[in-house]
């Protein structure tokens, strides 16, 4: 079975709802309608009867008890009696005054109706089996000249009931028409609320790879489907420029990798072409032990980048000494720099304590120093320097190489990029180095900041928060 769609289920709720608040309201206006006829229109009234007869009675003792009914000619009709039955009793049941209107008939009285009385008490009751309608009956005790009498009067319930009756078709009349039309209201409004989220569906479906620059339509208000709409046009962006940067570095790590595999085929192919000394062999193959050198460390950046987007099994941050981390960057690149003739001078270290993973740090700043070596010249100079702030504990790490251009600083940590002076003085390298640094550093908490000026060196900053 397909399962119901949101607008379906939105508007089933609706319905429901709705049918049962009018379904409470209809009961609770049946239930008042009851109560305001049976009870404030017909006790009220033969309540009313009974003590109007009852005063009558009270008010000249020395006659005979009688019903105070108007003599057929004797004056206008009485509304008030026309409709009720009256008859006067004794507390022991004996009849000594009925209406006209009672005919033959007597009003029954059980021996609890006797025994209530007899207490004092005022009792209402309905009859269902006197004559063909129910009536409605109040007995009124009542004590005149001694003895103690009761009023009893009553009157028909099927106007009433028929009041009640057409009331409840009433209500149930005005529940379905109210229903119906609530429901094709929702029915309406829903489709018409929901509308712009089934014009993203189908545009967000004709969204692939191929047109990542395409937005959802934006109905134009500042709504919730209005923020949905520009939330998911944000992430399209987003999408659209990590799509952008997955092909630019495809395209640039197939060149990077085509590049060394080209030199080294070539080189095979120029060698085994005609039969050589083994001094020219054995140059060729050195020739071809850098190139395959040169495509390992390209291969083994890439996977670093690859383990850092994935982040998988990231090293945890701890309280580590800045000058562990100084030291341990310092061994690694102290080779490289005293075989190019470059001193590394590390001033005065102050003891610090960074929150940071220690081998990911040690690796980021040894590709800053490495870079620093790498770009100065021989004889030439890399100062690190160690600052403390109030929340950060920044490495300087300042070279004298050719600097760098204001055209290259805002992409000198884009993958791949390598700026004038990388390939003016055809340093080796690939353009990964200063990337695996930032994300290393940034997934500890820090930064990198550069301070580069053209043809006066480069300082990188390296900020990392103290423990």
């Amino acid at each position: 079975m397909r399962p119901l769609s949101f607008k379906t289920r939105l508007w089933l709720g609706h319905v429901a709802v709705l049918a049962v608040l009018l379904t409470f309201t209809a009961f609770a206006a049946d239930w008042a309608l009851r109560r305001a006829v049976l009870g404030n229109v017909v006790d009220d009234a033969i309540l009313w009867l009974a003590s109007t007869e009852a005063a009558a009675i009270q008010a000249d003792p020395a006659k005979p008890v009688r019903v105070h009914d108007i003599a057929p000619g004797a004056g206008p009709p009485s509304f008030v009696r026309l409709d009720k039955f009256v008859q006067i009793i004794d507390l022991d049941g004996r009849i000594h005054a009925r209406s006209m209107t009672l005919g033959t008939a007597r009003l029954s009285n059980p021996p609890t109706l006797l025994a209530r009385l007899r207490d004092g008490e005022t009792v209402f009751a309905t009859v269902t089996d006197f004559g063909e309608e129910p009536i409605r009956m109040v007995s009124l005790p009542v004590e005149v000249g001694g003895t103690r009498y009761a009023v009893q009067v009553a009157m028909s319930l099927d106007d009433a009931y028929a009041v009640t009756r057409a009331g409840r078709w009433l209500f149930l009349g005005m529940s379905l028409v109210i229903l119906t039309a609530i429901g094709l209201t929702s029915a309406l409004l829903a489709t018409n609320a929901l509308r712009p989220i089934d014009r993203m569906v189908r545009r967000a479906r004709s969204i692939g790879e191929a047109n990542l620059a395409d937005r959802l339509p934006h109905p134009g208000t500042v709504d919730e489907i209005g923020r949905l709409v520009e939330t998911l046009n944000e992430m399209l962006g987003r999408l659209e420029r990590s799509f952008e940067v997955q092909r630019r570095f495809t395209a640039d790590a197939s060149h990077e990798l085509r590049s060394p595999l080209s030199r080294l085929r070539a080189e095979l192919e120029v060698t085994l072409r005609r039969p050589r000394s083994p001094g020219e062999y054995e140059e060729t193959l050195r020739s071809c032990l850098e190139e395959v050198q040169r495509v390992q460390d390209l291969i083994e950046e890439l996977l670093e980048l690859a383990r850092l987007d994935a982040q998988q099994q990231p090293e945890s941050a701890e309280p580590v000494a800045i000058t562990d981390i100084v030291e341990a960057a310092v061994a690694v690149v102290r080779p490289k720099a005293e075989q190019h003739g470059v001193a590394v001078a590390v001033g005065g270290l102050p003891e610090l304590l960074v929150h940071a993973a220690p081998v990911a740090a040690k690796v980021a700043l040894a590709n800053i120093l490495d870079n620093a070596v790498k770009f100065s010249p021989s004889g030439g100079r890399v100062t690190i320097v160690v600052a403390a702030a109030p929340a950060e504990a920044i490495i300087a790490v300042s070279d004298t190489g050719p600097g760098i251009s204001p055209e290259d600083t805002g992409r000198l940590f884009q993958r791949f990029f390598r700026g004038k002076a990388s390939r003016s003085t055809d340093a080796p390298g690939v353009g990964l180095g200063l990337a695996i640094s930032r994300a290393l550093v940034e997934r500890q908490g820090g930064r990198i900041s550069v301070d580069a000026q053209a043809q006066t060196g480069a300082t990188f900053s390296v900020h990392l928060p103290r423990a």
